[in-house]
């Protein structure tokens, strides 16, 4: 009678023995948007924040699945009744509607004015965002759909009618800068070499011109449809703690 418990024991591990502390795999949805995430030529995904991701899901035994998708169909998978995950995003009151966010796993550095070098004398009276967009002399081009964070959103929603909203990404945005299509963007310093290699022209054309009011910069998260287990979301915030430690608050 014993022999045969141990021999039941025996099968009953080798057949969960491989699960023990294991997770499962999370499908993990990105797009192109340099230097955070971007696809690489042998289809990897790559970037700073897809780096510091694999690195706490790996903390977490999480298994991801990385797709490249265009960025509205992020917010589809997201909003649907699937698991599904996207990384680096802005935790907002309108998202947290419809989604669920991770612990901070990133802070930007604060976001400043990208504009032609051409155009450096029109900016120079100027240094503050509100006054830029107050003086009605300039257009500003976003990406349809993302944000520039609590507070800047919320100055930005009062210039609507001097934003041109592209349904594209920040490669297509930069190029449309480029073409004159608008006056400035605008972009974290650490973006820049990344973005302006991905589009492939060059810096001389551009330059930066930090802004008084724009806050310090934004905290990003990994973003959850409500379909992910919270017992999961809890074990990869611990796995956060553990790899990164609490972020300071940025906006």
């Amino acid at each position: 009678m014993l022999k045969q418990a141990l021999l039941c024991l025996g099968f009953l591990l080798l057949f969960i023995g491989p699960q023990i502390g294991i997770a499962g795999t999370l499908d993990i949805y990105y797009f192109e948007y340099p230097p955070y995430y971007h696809q690489l030529e042998n289809g990897q995904a790559s970037g700073i924040i897809v780096d510091l991701a694999r690195k706490i899901l790996a903390s977490a035994q999480v298994e991801a699945k990385f797709h490249f998708v265009p960025a509205k169909r992020i917010l589809h998978e997201i909003q649907s009744d699937r698991p599904a995950a996207s990384l680096g995003w802005f935790k907002t009151p309108e998202r947290q509607q419809f989604a669920n966010f991770s612990l901070p796993i990133y802070v930007n550095r604060p976001a400043e004015v990208f504009l032609l070098r051409e155009n450096e004398h029109k900016f120079r009276p100027y240094d503050s965002l509100e006054g830029l967009l107050q003086s009605g002399q300039f257009f500003l081009g976003r990406v349809q759909g993302l944000s520039e964070g609590p507070r800047l959103d919320a100055m930005l929603a009062k210039y609507e009618h001097k934003t041109v909203q592209v349904a594209a990404d920040t490669v297509r945005l930069l190029k449309m800068l480029e073409s004159r299509r608008f006056d400035f963007m605008l972009l974290p310093p650490e973006e820049v070499d990344v973005l302006l290699h991905a589009a492939q022209t060059s810096r001389d054309k551009f330059m930066l011109r930090a802004m008084n009011d724009i806050p310090q910069g934004n905290l990003r998260h990994i973003m959850y449809s409500k379909a992910v287990g919270q017992d999961l979301v809890r074990r990869i915030d611990q796995a956060i703690l553990t790899e990164i430690g609490m972020l300071p608050a940025g906006q």
